[in-house]
């Protein structure tokens, strides 16, 4: 059991990436399409069990540097992508998906993942749970300003879908921290398999909701997962060079928290409230999420070995 668990641990983003040929060899797991939310809910209530506010108040301070983040992250990138794909007279589903999978907050792993890559983590907590906070606010608007000559959507009933993803399970978890004390730090050791897990559990319902279609258009769904890949690496570059007067691990933080997003969220919300196409974009988007740790590593290694300006 202990190597399982050790197993799991140290191959977080491969497992994860199972989901999606698991969903397309056991197509039965689209009938637990019902509870993807709660399933989201979940990861989120684990993630947020680890906080710490102590901590968060000594980044919270830094006020510039987290609105330089919350914007660069939530509004500049998401509008960058949106001009792209006009540019490129993209097809207006594909107009959708990417605005909605480029506005996304910070994915619940990218912690870990400026862990590996030895950034800020404390920073990159931060700015998970501020642009958690804030996403329910900028999406919508982007929606609502980009794009409400393409697409109808319920505006009020995204940003009540994400308040309710996200706030319940804050709330519930600082109430289970502090009503359950000895319980949590047992919880939080094993934090890391539970959201592995279940977002293999996340990760497997989807595909199987989009099996059809994968099946029958095997290469259209190439193409959307190919279609990802230089967005991840225009959210690895942008935030990185943009921010040259802040040290390498805030730099760090920076760039790991836009690459790896929280795209279940976009997949969830597409479901919700967009067509079923839309949702496929955004789920195949999560093969390249799980393999952008590699690219990144390489990428960290070359900027370290690059002669550092002096900070004045």
């Amino acid at each position: 059991m202990k190597k399982i668990a050790e197993f799991i641990e140290n191959n977080t983003s491969f497992i994860i990436t199972l989901g999606i040929p698991l969903g397309l060899i056991f197509p039965q797991f689209s009938i637990l399409k019902p509870y993807l939310t709660d399933f989201l809910m979940l990861v989120l209530f684990f993630t947020f069990l680890k906080l710490e506010f102590q901590d968060l108040l000594k980044i919270s301070k830094k006020v510039k540097l987290l609105v330089f983040a919350v914007i660069l992250d939530l509004i500049i990138l998401p509008i960058i992508v949106f001009l792209i794909s006009k540019i490129l007279k993209v097809e207006d589903f594909l107009l959708v998906s990417l605005l909605l999978f480029s506005a996304v907050p910070a994915g619940v792993a990218s912690a870990s993942i400026t862990d590996i890559l030895e950034g800020d983590t404390i920073l990159s907590t931060t700015i998970i749970i501020i642009t958690h906070v804030i996403a329910p606010i900028t999406i919508p608007i982007l929606f609502y300003l980009l794009l409400r000559k393409v697409i109808h959507v319920d505006y009020i009933n995204i940003s009540i879908t994400l308040i309710k993803l996200i706030f319940i399970p804050l709330i519930l978890s600082q109430i289970f921290k502090y009503t359950f004390k000895k319980l949590t730090p047992k919880i939080i050791s094993k934090n890391k398999i539970i959201t592995t897990v279940i977002l293999l559990l996340l990760g497997t319902t989807i595909a199987a909701v989009n099996y059809n279609f994968i099946m029958r258009n095997p290469i259209e769904a190439l193409k959307f997962i190919l279609m990802s890949i230089p967005i991840y690496f225009l959210f690895m570059i942008v935030p990185f060079y943009l921010s040259p007067f802040l040290p390498m691990k805030e730099r760090i933080s920076m760039f790991a928290t836009k690459t790896f997003i929280n795209v279940t969220i976009g997949v969830v919300l597409a479901l919700s409230f967009l067509d079923a196409k839309a949702s496929l974009v955004l789920t195949l988007a999560q093969i390249p999420w799980s393999l952008m740790i590699f690219p990144s590593q390489i990428f960290i290694n070359i900027n370290k070995k690059a002669p550092q300006k002096k900070r004045g």
